[in-house]
Order: structure tokens, then sequence, then C-alpha cells
């Protein structure tokens, strides 16, 4: 349900299709599905922001993962707290038993 009918209170959704409803600070004209009435909407957007620690932007070491990669030769390994990608080191592609992409390339011809 994205907005109620100001004449009979019935939830209505607004079909985005094509775009439509998304325009801010316009008046968008819709009918109602129960009254069959005619009105009109505005649309606005709101952002929500949510922080988190990142010590590794305060001098303490990445908490690199292993990326969930297809094909697994692109993998990278990304920092858990702040997103900073890498490569992998040799030995991790050895550890994870992960070729490189020269390799890949390789086995497609």
């Amino acid at each position: 349900m994205d907005v109620y009918c100001p004449y009979c209170d019935a939830a209505q959704n607004i079909d985005h299709y094509d775009g439509f409803g998304y325009e801010e600070d316009v008046k968008q004209e819709m009918k109602c599905s129960e009254c069959k009435k005619n009105f009109v909407f505005t649309t606005s957007i709101s952002y929500d922001y949510e922080a988190e620690k990142a010590d590794c932007l305060n001098g303490e070491n990445h908490k690199y993962e292993l990326t969930h990669t297809f094909p697994h030769e692109f993998s990278k390994m990304r920092c858990k707290y702040c997103d900073d990608e890498r490569e992998l080191t040799d030995k991790e592609r050895t550890d994870f038993k992960i070729g490189t992409k020269e390799s890949y390339f390789e086995k497609l011809t």
C-alpha cells in the first residue's frame, strides 16, 4: 500500500509502470480503485543513514574476506568494515583453491 484515497480511505498502490509517480513535488493524478474518484498525490524521497565503526580507517588492520564472485577466478578480498577491495595474494589463491584470471581464460580456449 502506497497511499490512502482521500475520499474513501481505501488503500491504493501506485503503479510505477514507465516511471509514473517517481517525480518529486509534482501532482500526479490517480483514480481510486474503490470509489472511482480522481485524486492527486505528490512524491517525496527521503534518505536514512546508518553509522558503523570502521577501525581500519583509524589505524587498525582491514578485516578482508573473500568475495562471492563467479567465476571464482575474479574473486577479490573485501574489508568487511569499509569495503576496501584488493586482489588475492598468491598464498590466498592457493589457500582458497582459486586460479588466476589468466588460467580462467586459458580454460576457455
